[in-house]
C-alpha cells in the first residue's frame, strides 16, 4: 500500500504584523513617545521653595519662641523685684527696730507703758497709711503698749506669734485675723527687750494693701503675683483668696528649697494656670517674693511676631509656585504645538511611504504576472502544461505576496519562511504520493522583493521535477530542501532527491533551462551535484538586504 506524502518543515518564528487602516503593514520608526513636557528644574523649583519655606518658618518660629520665652522669664524677674522691694518696705521691720532703739534710750523700767512711749508708737505708724498699728506685748501676752489706745488693758495670751518668739525665733511672719475687729493682716513679730524686759514687738499691715500692689504689677490677664512663705504657706495673692499651704513636693515648694533665686514652669493649683514663675527671698524674712508670667501670652505673642514671617514666606511659595505652574503650561502648549507638527509631518511621510509602496506592489504585481504569464506561454508551446503545476506556480508568487504584506517594512522577507510555505504546497506534493520532503532553513536570511519571486518560482520549478521525474511508478523517495548561509555571506540553496537520478537527455532539461534564467534574474550561480539522485546548488548574494532590514522583520 502506497504511504501518504510527508514533509518535515525545520521551525522558523513567524513575525507578527501591525496592520493599519489601509491595510499597509509595519509601525512608523518615528513614533513619538509619551512625555510629560515638564522641565525636571521646574518641579524642583517649585517644590524646593515649598520646603525651604517650611523649613524657614520651623526655623523662625524656634528662633521667635524661645526669644519670647526668655523676654517672659526676664519680665518675670524684673516684676518679681517689684514685689520683693515692696515687701521689704511693707514689713516695717525697720519701724520695729526704731521703736526698740528708742524705748532703749530710757532706763526707766515703766517706759514701755508711759504716755511718751504711746506718742512715739503713734507718730511712728502715722508715717505709714496701710498698717493696723504696733503693739509691745509681753511673753505671757499682756499688752505692754500700743500705736492706738493709751491706756492699754488687754491679754493676747495664746497667740502663736508669742510661742514663736519664746522659742527662740527672731522673725515670725503670717496672715492673720485681727481681734477683736477680724481685719485681715500680716503681722510680723519680732523679739523685744528693755532692760529686765523680754518680750515680743508686732505690726499689722492691711491684706488689701498688699494686694492691691500686687494686682498693680500683675495687671496682664493670666499673670500672678504672690508672697510665699518658707515653709509652703501661700500668704497673699494679687487676687482675694484665703491663704493655703502647697503640697511638699510642688514644683515652687521644691523650687524654693533649691535657691534663694530662680525660675520654673509649673500649672498653678489655685487656677488652673500653667506659667513661667520667677522667685525672689525677701531679705531678712522667711518669704519669696513669686511673679508669673503665662505660658499661653508667651504663645500669644510668638504667633504674632512670626506671623508677619510666614506670610511673607508663604508668599514667596506661592508666587514661585504660580510662576512655575505658567511656565511649565508654556512649555506643554509649545511642546503639543511641536508635537502636532510632527505628527502632522510623519502622517505625510506614511502616507508618502504607503503611495510609494502601493506603486511598488504594482509594479512588482505586473512584473510576476507578466513572469508566470512567459512561463504559461513557454509549456504551452511544448504542450507540457498541467494544471497543478500552474497552480504551484501562481501559489509561490501568492506566498511571495502575502509575505510582503505580513512583514514589517514590505519589501523585504523572510526566504527561510517563504521557501517552508511553498514545500507546504499540495499542489506540488499530491497526498496520494509516498514523497518524504525534509526543509532545513536558517532563519533570518532576508531577501529583496525582487529576488523573492524568482527563488520561489525556482523551488518550484525543481519540487515539480523532481515528483515528476524522479519518483516514476509511484516509487516512494524523499526530497531535501536546505537554506544555508555561507562564510562569505553568500546564501546556498540546495535541492536534492534521491530518485532515478538525471539522464542524458530528458525532458527535464526544460525545466532545468527556466530555473537558470531564474537564478540568472538574481544574479546567481546553478551547478548540478553527482551523486545518488538529483541535486541542484543555487548560490546568490543578498545583495538588496541590509542589517537593518533584517533587524526590522
Amino acid at each position: 500500500m502506497m504511504q501518504p506524502s510527508k514533509i518535515a518543515v525545520a521551525p522558523v518564528p513567524t513575525p507578527t504584523p501591525s496592520v493599519s487602516p489601509t491595510g499597509l503593514t509595519g509601525e512608523s520608526s518615528s513614533t513619538l513617545a509619551p512625555r510629560n513636557g515638564e522641565p525636571g528644574g521646574l518641579r524642583l523649583l517649585r517644590w524646593g521653595s515649598l520646603a525651604s519655606s517650611i523649613f524657614g518658618a520651623l526655623l523662625a518660629g524656634l528662633w521667635t519662641f524661645q526669644d519670647e520665652q526668655k523676654a517672659a522669664i526676664a519680665q518675670a524677674y524684673q516684676n518679681v523685684a517689684l514685689v520683693r522691694q515692696y515687701t521689704e518696705r511693707l514689713t516695717q521691720t525697720i519701724l520695729q527696730e526704731a521703736a526698740e532703739a528708742h524705748a532703749s534710750s530710757e532706763d526707766a523700767d515703766g517706759y514701755l507703758r508711759s504716755r511718751g512711749f504711746h506718742e512715739f508708737l503713734a507718730t511712728v505708724e502715722a508715717s505709714q497709711s496701710f498698717t493696723y498699728g504696733l503693739a509691745v506685748i509681753d511673753l505671757d501676752g499682756t499688752l505692754m503698749s500700743s500705736s492706738r489706745s493709751f491706756p492699754v488693758q488687754a491679754s493676747f495670751a495664746g497667740r502663736d506669734y508669742l510661742a514663736a518668739i519664746e522659742s527662740g525665733m527672731e522673725l515670725f511672719l503670717d496672715r492673720i485675723k485681727l481681734e477683736p475687729g477680724g481685719q485681715d493682716a500680716l503681722i510680723v513679730a519680732q523679739p523685744f527687750r528693755h532692760n529686765s524686759f523680754s518680750g515680743v514687738i508686732v505690726s499689722a499691715v492691711a491684706v488689701t494693701e498688699i494686694r492691691d500692689f500686687l494686682s498693680s504689677v500683675a495687671r496682664e490677664e493670666g499673670e500672678a503675683a504672690s508672697l510665699l512663705r518658707e515653709d509652703g504657706k501661700l500668704l497673699v495673692r494679687q487676687s482675694p483668696s484665703n491663704p493655703t499651704f502647697l503640697d511638699p513636693s510642688s514644683p515652687a515648694a521644691r523650687a524654693i528649697k533649691n535657691a534663694p533665686e530662680g525660675d520654673y514652669e509649673a500649672t498653678a493649683t489655685t487656677d488652673g494656670t500653667r506659667r513661667i514663675y520667677a522667685y525672689s527671698k525677701v531679705a531678712g524674712l522667711p518669704v519669696y517674693a513669686n511673679f508669673g508670667v503665662p505660658v499661653a501670652s508667651v504663645w500669644s505673642l510668638w504667633f504674632w511676631r512670626t506671623l508677619p514671617i510666614w506670610l511673607l514666606l508663604s508668599a514667596g511659595v506661592t508666587f514661585s509656585w504660580i510662576v512655575s505652574l505658567l511656565i511649565s503650561r508654556n512649555i506643554q502648549e509649545r511642546y503639543s504645538q511641536e508635537e502636532q507638527v510632527s505628527l502632522r509631518r510623519e502622517a505625510e511621510q506614511k502616507a508618502q511611504q504607503q503611495t510609494h509602496f502601493m506603486m511598488e506592489l504594482n509594479h512588482r504585481i505586473k512584473n510576476n504576472l507578466s513572469m508566470v504569464n512567459s512561463m504559461i506561454a513557454m509549456q504551452t508551446r511544448r504542450g507540457s502544461m498541467k494544471g497543478d503545476a500552474l497552480r504551484a506556480r501562481i501559489q509561490a508568487v501568492a506566498d511571495v505576496h502575502d509575505l510582503l504584506y505580513r512583514a514589517a517594512n514590505a519589501f523585504h522577507v523572510d526566504l527561510g519562511e517563504l521557501i517552508q510555505q511553498v514545500c507546504a504546497s499540495p499542489a506540488l506534493l499530491p497526498s496520494e504520493r509516498n514523497i518524504l520532503t525534509i526543509c532545513e532553513v536558517e532563519n533570518g536570511i532576508i531577501v529583496d522583493a525582487n529576488q523573492a519571486t524568482p527563488l520561489a518560482l525556482v523551488v518550484v520549478e525543481l519540487l515539480t521535477n523532481s515528483v515528476k521525474h524522479a519518483f516514476p511508478k509511484d516509487r516512494p523517495g524523499r526530497i531535501d530542501v536546505k537554506l544555508a548561509r555561507n562564510a562569505d555571506g553568500n546564501i546556498t540553496l540546495l535541492i536534492a532527491d534521491d530518485g532515478v537520478g538525471l539522464p542524458a537527455k530528458s525532458s527535464r532539461n526544460s525545466g532545468i533551462n527556466i530555473v537558470a534564467s531564474f537564478v540568472a534574474q538574481i544574479g546567481g550561480t546553478i551547478k548540478q551535484l553527482t551523486g545518488l539522485g538529483t541535486s541542484h546548488e543555487i548560490t546568490f548574494s543578498p545583495h538588496s538586504a541590509t542589517e537593518e532590514d533584517r533587524r526590522t522583520l
